[in-house]
């Protein structure tokens, strides 16, 4: 995941998620990516070492790391 500017999105190859209330982060996901992460969810998480998002429940994910920054898809 990294962070982008609104102005370098693409409506045509991205997809926006925010929050119904309009106060939370946009997630801005690439067509491939999100046909990868369909069903999973994605949490925002703060700790003492710091703050993150976190991406849980990956259908597809055959292994991931104990911090949920990666993932293996069985090919």
């Amino acid at each position: 995941m990294s962070t982008t500017s609104l102005d370098d999105i693409s409506k045509e190859e991205d997809t926006v998620f925010e929050s119904e209330d309009g106060k939370g982060a946009r997630v801005v996901i690439d067509e491939p990516s999100l046909e990868l992460l369909s069903g999973s969810k994605i949490d925002y998480t703060m700790e003492l070492i710091g703050s993150q998002f976190k991406v849980t429940g990956i259908p597809g994910a055959t292994s991931s790391c104990g911090c949920g920054s990666s993932f293996d898809i069985q090919a």
